[in-house]
């Protein structure tokens, strides 16, 4: 089968017109082609510099067999729905995703050069973090939890994202093409930078730092232009913008590494961060317990560390039974 062939049926499949021998065929011919093979590897050897050679081909064997087959399971492509990347059992262990555009549509957009009109979703589930690299070389890292939404002309006029949850952009350097993040009521627009941006619709604030270039942080009540080592931190209930400057703005990136960054963050904030993290359950015994507030970096490892380190910094006791913690007031010290 010649590639523009493929490519027609591609074109019809796409559009549900495709018979079952077109399907077959296009099927056969993918799985056995050269050029896809080495570009799905490509895409498979670039997404994550931590994984082992064993599991990239374990996750480039999945791809491969899983083109046009049952999607029962979780991985699908609908063309009426968009396109939507799910953490399987196998990705799950390896702990990272990969291109939105392996998938079957990913593949026909590949091969043809045309842009996709359905959304890209990649979605993280709790106690994961994710690694993508975008259409446009722009590399992300997700955080627990998140979310990350981009249409199919992502990158030919413009390059914009929506962000629910924690990522951390590298951005490709393109001045005709500002990248914008719009993340719960906030929007951040780079050119060629790096920076994080923070915002869980369950969290009371949003922020986002920047560690390289320059960005515009946009919310509802005004603008600010973030410079290397500063931070926008909005309240979202008080809609209040506050800029400052942070010692060290990859200390906000650390949980790409495994560790906690709190800047003077409540109890209760924290809280929220832990149970995104392990998957728990928490539980305050006192709800003035949330107020307490926090700075510094921890080794998240485990979460008992993580409760050790700040039941050994506050007057806090914790509990852990299965997937649920209770925090309670240690009356031996006092509540602050």
């Amino acid at each position: 089968m010649k590639k523009e062939e493929c490519i027609e049926i591609f074109d019809r499949y796409i559009k549900q017109l495709a018979t079952a021998d077109e399907i077959q065929r296009l099927s056969t011919w993918i799985k056995n082609n050269q050029e896809i093979s080495e570009w799905l590897e490509q895409q498979i050897q670039s997404s994550s510099s931590t994984i082992d050679n064993e599991v990239q081909m374990r996750m480039l064997k999945n791809i491969k067999s899983g083109i046009f087959s049952d999607t029962k399971n979780g991985d699908n492509f609908s063309a009426k729905s968009g396109i939507r990347i799910q953490l399987n059992r196998w990705m799950r262990v390896a702990a990272i995703f990969i291109l939105p555009m392996l998938t079957a549509a990913g593949t026909y957009y590949y091969m043809s050069g045309k842009p996709a009109s359905n959304p890209m979703i990649v979605s993280v589930e709790k106690g994961q973090k994710a690694n993508i690299t975008l259409p446009d070389g722009s590399r992300v890292w997700l955080n627990s939890q998140s979310k990350l939404t981009y249409k199919g002309d992502f990158n030919v006029s413009k390059r914009e994202l929506e962000l629910e949850g924690e990522a951390y952009f590298d951005v490709a350097h393109n001045p005709q093409k500002p990248f914008i993040v719009h993340s719960n009521g906030m929007m951040v627009e780079a050119l060629g930078t790096a920076f994080s941006v923070k915002a869980y619709s369950e969290d009371n604030y949003i922020s986002s730092t920047l560690l390289r270039g320059k960005v515009r942080v946009t919310t509802a009540v005004g603008e600010s232009i973030l410079l290397p080592n500063e931070r926008v931190l909005y309240d979202k209930a008080n809609h209040k913008m506050e800029q400052s400057k942070v010692v060290n703005a990859a200390d906000f990136t650390g949980w790409i590494h495994n560790e906690l960054r709190f800047e003077n963050e409540s109890l209760g904030e924290i809280a929220k961060n832990i149970q995104r993290i392990y998957s728990v359950e928490i539980v305050f015994a006192s709800e003035k317990l949330k107020s307490n507030r926090y700075t510094g970096t921890v080794d998240n490892k485990s979460l008992e560390s993580v409760l050790n380190i700040i039941s050994l910094t506050s007057p806090i006791l914790f509990q852990i039974d299965k997937q649920k913690v209770t925090l309670s007031e240690n009356k031996k010290i006092g509540v602050r």
